[in-house]
């Protein structure tokens, strides 16, 4: 009986060895695949499956353009062997896949809103390469809209595409060049009450961007108290920058609760000093209800 237990014990201890042996392909990099994948590219926004992140690229004019990185990463048995050029573009299936995991509705932008190579190599004793992916505000950029770029390897030269890393979705976040914190002050009638009607200073206000040359309060404007908030929704302002000169636009001021520009204030956005000058009415007219607001840009949001 001795005898089978010591039998035994031996032929666990060498099963236990061959597992140990086997165990040690997953673990050691000389036994690893060379495989090619899309690394890290700041903070994982996504929740499962697909790896996604976000750039937020600050305010961009009309016609202007910001990038963001891409990296390209060789995972094996210490950097590359020889030149590693892989293939990339945007696959749609992978952006679908993504949204319908993490309850997203996130879009690819226009084609001439973005650019990038479409082939990058990692170079022989290197394990990454880093390369641009350009986001422009074109005409036809809509700032409304939640883009992201979903971007797939679908070739290496040598090695083998990983099966979970190959695909990648990177969002990012575009403000026009008006969008900010300003300093806001101003004036507000409310005709009859001497609480809400009068002059106050030194304020904030977040101006959001709502399009290529709009932007929309944070919060509500302003009575004369400085505290009360005018009921009329979040005012909007929307720059005509054809009809401008001298770096000096005028304004279309309104709101969802009918506020629009008040009849003979010249409502501007003057570009030198980053300023807006609006003036608003609603309800029954300037002699009652009236806002006279100065609005200058003080630092990104």
């Amino acid at each position: 009986m001795k005898n089978i237990k010591i039998l035994l014990l031996g032929v666990f201890i060498l099963s236990l060895t061959s597992c140990l042996k086997e165990g040690r392909m997953n673990i050691d990099p000389s036994y690893a695949s060379n495989v090619i994948e899309l690394a890290n590219t700041g903070d994982n926004f996504t929740s499962s499956g697909i790896p996604g992140y976000y750039a937020d690229l600050g305010s961009v004019k009309a016609g202007a353009s910001k990038s963001f990185n891409v990296n390209v990463h060789y995972t094996g048995p210490g950097n590359a062997p020889s030149d590693i050029t892989v293939t990339i573009g945007i696959d749609e299936a992978t952006l679908a896949t993504y949204n319908a995991k993490n309850g997203t509705s996130k879009v690819t932008p226009p084609t001439e809103a973005f650019t990038f190579p479409t082939q990058v190599v990692i170079k022989k004793g290197t394990n990454q390469t880093t390369v641009q992916a350009v986001i422009t505000v074109s005409s036809n950029f809509n700032f409304s809209k939640a883009y992201a770029l979903p971007i797939k390897i679908t070739a290496v030269s040598t090695g083998v595409i990983s099966g979970n890393y190959a695909s990648s979705v990177y969002a990012f976040g575009v403000r026009n060049e008006y969008d900010g914190v300003y300093n806001y002050k101003g004036y507000a009638l409310r005709a009859g009450d001497a609480v809400l009607t009068g002059y106050f200073s030194n304020k904030r206000m977040n101006l959001l961007t709502i399009g290529a040359n709009a932007v929309q309060f944070g919060s509500y404007a302003l009575w004369g108290d400085g505290a009360g908030g005018i009921g009329i929704g979040y005012p909007t302002m929307t720059i005509n920058v054809a009809a401008g000169s001298g770096g000096v636009y005028p304004v279309t001021f309104e709101s969802s609760g009918g506020a629009y520009n008040a009849p003979g204030y010249n409502v501007r956005y003057e570009a030198a000093s980053k300023t807006f000058f609006v003036a608003g009415t609603w309800g029954a007219g300037p002699s009652a209800r009236l806002l006279v607001d100065t609005l200058t840009y003080m630092n990104p949001r």
